[in-house]
């Protein structure tokens, strides 16, 4: 809830908490992922579509390098020796 009030992109997997709220039984993947639209639906998030949330996610996209992969994702490039630089570039 956090995530979304914040407006970032939230996502559900099978690595999250299986547990419901009160800890009396397990919850599914569909679950948890109707309670994520539920939660988005009462703060005005509109649910990305597929091809939306592949395109978000980067699905399907390859890079030639990981020079190439860390500057087509924000970060700065691998460094040189001793050159410390930034961690992260700003985004464009």
């Amino acid at each position: 809830m956090i995530g979304m009030a914040l407006g970032v992109h939230v996502r559900c997997g099978i690595e999250d908490v299986l547990w419901n709220q009160t800890r009396t039984g397990k919850m599914s993947s569909v679950e948890q992922i109707r309670q994520l639209v539920r939660i988005a639906g009462e703060l005005g998030r509109p649910i990305a579509t597929a091809q939306q949330a592949r395109e978000i996610m980067k699905i399907g996209v390859f890079y030639e390098t990981a020079d190439e992969t860390l500057q087509a994702n924000g970060f700065a490039p691998n460094r040189n020796g001793g050159n410390q630089g930034f961690l992260r570039t700003q985004a464009k």
